[in-house]
């Protein structure tokens, strides 16, 4: 039984950041030629699946050992790396096989990667006109590092990566991760686990709610948080969670001198409480109770609002396969946050997420998702947005070296207690190749556009190589 950590849509700071490049922008409402080149790209796409198809036998196949005339029964690294796992993403699987096995001294493991970046962006501040460019190269790397003892397991997770543009200067910036996870399982049936974090993290220019400083603004982000988990996980498995974070922005200096940031710092104690039950294989259902309370740097904003909240996210799902082929995930439940500041008032808003993982070959996925919730973000008339997002993926082993993905998401939010309203449209092609085991290469490309009821539109288009080493 290991620890599942959670991540609530609606908490702002546990939402993944967008890989290396800048958090998701805002698109407009896709045209006629817009969808005309979607259709474009994915043909040409699928052109190529039909192209790889006399090697898919080869995808899958491992380089046969030497005949030694001695039979094994135990399973290595490298059998266990081949092997292909039911309804394993294809991305996690390709990650999977071209990691190296972690250096291992008595009871602790650890691996170390480095990355590297060289890319392109066309539309450095996402803006309509006086539009910027930039060369840009990231660095960084990341280290893993496990400690096992019988039932006590310590997990430490170090990281940094530092932007430069070749001509916009003032841009560049740092972010940074450090993770420490702990957990002790007493029990086949009982174990009790503690995690914490801290990140430092940047803004980028694309986001809605950018703060205009002379530099990207840049923030620390805490989190903890404690629990415990009762039954083996292969029929029923209740978790309970109580945790904390906070973010604190770094000052920032603008055209009129100091920028007031500190009314963006956010504070939230969290419980949650999660009951699995599952019948057989991938057949399984949930209920899940999320209560919270949220504060901020200042009691009244710089716009004169009370930001402070509580409220309470409540969800029950089932998970089932139809026949090795489709895997199916549904949930539906209800969010109601209620605001100190009464021109907010109380939002209700019925949440749902569906997904649908279909695995015609052991070569190719199709991933479909769907999601509608309201998600807190900082605006100045309103507490956040209520939005429905579909986001479909294409994905492919051409060979056993060469991944193929494509994907394409459409997002149409709309601002609460305003008349704001954003449509997102995001297209993205990606290419990842194994040079030699241990090396990996990716070549990326994204088009990201917004269009809004405001003065704000855009298109921005990135692309990007990265080169990964693992030791």
């Amino acid at each position: 039984m290991s620890h599942r950590k959670k991540i609530n849509p609606v908490d702002r700071s546990s939402v993944p950041s967008v890989k290396a490049i800048i958090k998701p922008v805002y698109p407009r409402r896709p045209s006629l030629r817009d969808v005309r080149l979607t259709a474009m790209l994915l043909s040409g796409f699928l052109a190529l699946l039909s192209a790889g198809k006399p090697n898919s036998a080869a995808a899958q196949q491992a380089p046969a050992p030497a005949a030694t005339g001695v039979i094994s029964t135990e399973a290595t690294s490298e059998t266990l790396a081949e092997e292909v796992r039911p309804y394993e993403l294809l991305q996690s699987r390709f990650t999977r096989r071209t990691s190296v096995p972690p250096t291992q001294v008595g009871a602790v493991a650890f691996q170390v990667n480095a990355v590297a970046d060289l890319g392109f962006n066309d539309n450095l501040f996402g803006q309509d006109t006086n539009v910027k460019s930039a060369f840009f190269a990231d660095y960084g790397a990341h280290l893993d590092g496990d400690y096992h003892y019988d039932g006590f397991r310590a997990h430490l997770a170090l990281g940094g990566q530092e932007r430069h543009y070749f001509t916009v200067t003032n841009e560049d910036y740092w972010q940074a991760t450090s993770r420490l996870e702990l957990s002790e399982q007493f029990s086949h049936d009982f174990g009790v686990f503690l995690d914490g974090g801290l990140e430092r993290l940047a803004v980028p220019r694309t986001d809605p709610n950018e703060i205009n400083g002379f530099k990207p603004a840049t923030y620390l982000l805490y989190d903890a948080e404690t629990g415990t988990q009762i039954g083996d996980g292969a029929h029923n498995l209740l978790t309970v969670t109580a945790g904390y974070n906070q973010s604190i922005y770094d000052q920032s200096f603008g055209s009129q001198g100091l920028i007031i940031t500190n009314d963006r710092d956010r504070r939230e104690f969290f419980g949650d409480v999660r009951f699995d039950h599952t019948f057989f294989g991938q057949q399984k259902v949930f209920i899940e109770v999320r209560p919270d309370g949220r504060s901020f740097g200042r009691d009244i904003d710089t716009s004169g609002f009370k930001r402070a909240s509580n409220g309470v996210r409540t969800d029950a799902g089932v998970q089932f396969d139809i026949n090795n082929l489709f895997l199916i995930t549904l949930s539906s439940g209800y969010q109601v946050q209620s605001y100190a500041d009464p021109r907010y008032g109380q939002i209700n808003v019925p949440d749902v997420n569906a997904e649908v993982l279909w695995s015609p070959t052991n070569l190719t996925q199709v991933d479909v998702k769907y999601v509608h919730e309201y998600y807190e973000d900082l605006f100045i008339e309103s507490p956040g947005y209520t939005h429905n997002m579909t986001t479909v993926t294409l994905s492919h082993e051409l060979l056993r070296e060469l991944l193929l993905k494509a994907d394409v998401s459409y997002d149409d939010r709309q601002l609460e207690r305003s008349v704001r309203h954003y449509d997102i449209l995001t297209s993205e092609v990606r290419a990842d190749y194994e040079i030699k085991h241990g090396l990996t290469v990716g070549i990326d490309y994204t088009n990201q556009k917004l269009d809004s009821n405001t003065a704000r539109t855009f298109v921005d288009n990135i692309v990007m190589m990265t080169l990964k080493k693992q030791f």
